[in-house]
Formats: structure tokens, sequence, C-alpha cells
């Protein structure tokens, strides 16, 4: 196992305890997998849209590389970078994360990278998130990763890791939503 696999399974489950997040992976093969999630936040979908572009208001800043939310920007528009920004040791850091690929607000937010420890490996990831109506003034937030590529050791190990990490991220955003804080109480 390559030391990044075992760094994400470690936070996978240390996570585990302190968050657990229904897993879903739909398909997987030592070429590629599927992770989805689907969570129903109490806003309609043109504000979940908008609050789901504010990523530094719910992703767990320990799957960042700054250790820091606040570092994190989405441009919701096609080319726009989902990056970090920081100063470590007085000079600037900058990492992408991900580049939109397609941005239909209130209903589509698609974006193509690897996650994580995914952007050292030889491999090619989108991640899309559809909006839609659900029961009064809710919405219905689905989110996919299909990650495609080869590594060493195949990617079969990593589609658990992956789908926890995006179940707890999906949690988060509907708990901010929903109760106006994405940490577990």
């Amino acid at each position: 196992m390559n030391r990044a696999l075992a760094l994400l399974l470690g936070n996978a489950l240390g996570l585990l305890v302190a968050a657990p997040a229904a897993a879903e992976v739909v398909a997987q093969s030592s070429s590629g997998f599927l992770v989805r999630h689907q969570v129903v936040v109490d806003l309609p979908p043109s504000q979940a849209y908008r609050s789901l572009t504010d990523l530094h208001r719910w992703w767990n800043p320990a799957h960042t590389w700054s250790g820091d939310a606040a570092h994190l920007r989405l441009e919701a528009r096609v080319g726009g970078c989902w990056c970090e920004r920081w100063i470590e040791n007085g000079q600037t850091v900058d990492i992408e994360h991900m580049r939109i690929r397609a941005a239909r607000p209130g209903a589509l937010l698609r974006a193509t990278g690897g996650l994580g420890p995914l952007q050292q490996l030889g491999v090619s990831g989108t991640l899309s998130w559809t909006l839609e109506a659900g029961d009064a003034g809710q919405s219905i937030v689905t989110t996919e990763y299909a990650v495609s590529g080869w590594t060493p050791d195949g990617l079969d190990a990593w589609a658990e890791p992956v789908d926890f990490v995006l179940g707890e991220q999906s949690q988060r955003y509907a708990r901010l939503i929903n109760t106006g804080h994405a940490d577990a109480p």
C-alpha cells in the first residue's frame, strides 16, 4: 500500500468514529470507481447552489493542504478554479484541486481533477453536484465522483476511502444549511 493511500485510509478511519457517513460506492475496478451521495437541504436549488460554492464554510479543514478551509475558493464558472492559497514561511503556496467544467446555477456544478492524494496519481476524476427541487422549498443535492486511470496497485482500494471523505463533506454541507453549523454536534 502506498503512503498516500495509507494516510487517506488513516484519516478516514479516524473520521469514522467522529462523523459517520453513508457509503455508496456505485462501481469499482482496478481502473476506476464511481461514488455517489445524496442529501436533502432546506433551501431551494438556487440558494443551495450558492451555499455549495462557499466551500470554505462547509469543507472539512482536515481535507485541505493548508489545514484551514478558509483558504479555499471556488470560482463557479467554466474554467474557474477550485483552489487553495496560503502563506507558508513567507511564501505564497497555491494548490489547484479541480477545474470547473460546467456551471448551471441552481442545477449543476461539475469539476475535473484529482482530489487530495489522487492528485499525484495517473488518474482523472469528474466531480458533479446536481441539484433538484424537493418538497416545500427543499433541494435534493447529489454528489458523484467518477475516477479512472492507472495506479501501480489499482484504484479498487481508493474507492471506499474517497467515498467516505465525500460522504463526510456531503453531510457537512447539509448540516451547514439545515442547522447553521457544518461540524457535527
